[in-house]
């Protein structure tokens, strides 16, 4: 279980990184949440549903 969900967060970290929504997509479920801490903005969040998070993602 450990091995799988470290090899979803890389799958997500590297899809983020290269902005493939189509890998993003693949990855997050319709209930994913996403809470983050950005520099001089704070947290933003939390983010609810895959679309949100996609939404959120691709925008930075």
């Amino acid at each position: 279980m450990i091995a799988e969900l470290q090899q979803a967060v890389a799958h997500y970290a590297h899809a983020l990184d290269e902005l493939k929504v189509p890998a993003l997509e693949a990855v997050l479920t319709e209930d994913t949440t996403w809470t983050l801490t950005m520099s001089r903005q704070g947290v933003l969040g939390p983010i609810a549903g895959r679309a949100a998070v996609l939404d959120s993602s691709v925008r930075r």
